[in-house]
C-alpha cells in the first residue's frame, strides 16, 4: 500500500510539473505572439521577438531580441533594437481582455534615425501608429477599414522606463554620413489607467511618441547639418 501511495504521489507530481511547463510555454508564446502581431500591425513594419521568459509565480521575466524593422524604402534594417527588456505583469490578466503590466524596463536600446529629404524612418513609423490609434478614439465613427483592423485588447502599464539609449544617425543627403549620440531617458507612469477603455493602440502610441521625440531631439544636437536641419523642421 505504501509503495502504491508513493507511486501515485510521484505520478501526480510529474503531472503537475508537466502541466506547469506547458502553461509556462503557453504564456510565453502568448506574450511573444501578441507583441509581434500588435507591433507589426501598428508600425506597418516587421516587429520580431527572439524569446520571452516569464515566471508564473511572480509575473517577472525578460523579452529578448526585440526589434522594430524599418519601413520600405529605407536602407537600414531596423529602427529600434534592444537585447533585453525586463517586464513584470499580472499573469492572470493574460487570460482577460485587459493586460496589466506593472513594469517595463528597457535598457540600452539602439535606435536608428535615417533621414531623407522627404522625412525620416521614425516619423514614418509614428504616422502609421497614429493612423492605427486614431481608429480606436471614435469607434462609432465610420472608417475606411472594417472594425476587425483594430485589436480588442486593452492595456495598462503602471511604469515604463527606458535608459541608456543610443541613436545612430544615417543620411545619404549630400553623401553618406553617420553619427552616434546618446538620448535622454524616457519615463512614463499609469498609461491607460485613467481611460475607461485603454486600447492597446493608444498606450503604444503614447510610448512611441515619447521615444521618437527624445530620439529626434538627440539628433538635432548631433552636429550633422543635413540631419539636423531636416529634423528641426519637425519642431517648428
Amino acid at each position: 500500500m505504501t509503495k502504491k501511495i508513493i507511486y501515485a504521489f510521484a505520478g501526480l507530481l510529474l503531472l503537475a510539473v508537466a502541466g506547469a511547463l506547458v502553461l509556462t510555454l503557453t504564456i510565453d508564446g502568448i506574450v511573444r505572439s501578441s507583441i509581434e502581431q500588435i507591433g507589426s500591425e501598428m508600425t506597418e513594419t516587421r516587429v520580431t521577438v527572439d524569446g520571452v521568459s516569464l515566471s508564473l509565480l511572480s509575473g517577472e521575466g525578460t523579452i529578448t531580441g526585440f526589434r522594430v524593422g524599418n519601413p520600405e524604402g529605407y536602407a537600414t534594417a531596423h529602427a529600434l533594437a534592444v537585447n533585453d527588456v525586463y517586464i513584470k505583469l499580472d499573469v492572470r490578466s493574460l487570460l482577460t481582455d485587459e493586460i496589466v503590466v506593472e513594469q517595463i524596463r528597457v535598457a540600452a536600446p539602439f535606435i536608428v534615425v535615417e533621414q531623407k529629404l522627404t522625412g525620416n524612418n521614425l516619423q514614418t513609423i509614428l504616422n502609421s501608429i497614429n493612423r492605427k490609434a486614431a481608429k480606436t478614439e471614435a469607434p462609432d465613427a465610420p472608417t475606411e477599414k472594417p472594425p476587425e483592423e483594430t485589436t480588442d485588447t486593452r492595456l495598462v502599464i503602471t511604469h515604463f522606463l527606458l535608459t541608456d539609449g543610443s541613436v545612430n544617425l544615417y543620411t545619404g543627403i549630400g553623401g553618406e554620413r553617420k553619427a552616434r549620440v546618446s538620448m535622454s531617458a524616457v519615463e512614463l507612469h499609469d498609461l491607460g489607467r485613467d481611460d475607461s477603455s485603454p486600447a492597446a493602440e493608444q498606450v503604444i502610441r503614447q510610448i512611441a511618441e515619447k521615444i521618437i521625440e527624445q530620439a529626434l531631439k538627440a539628433s538635432v544636437g548631433s552636429g550633422l547639418e543635413q540631419i539636423r536641419d531636416a529634423i528641426e523642421d519637425l519642431f517648428r
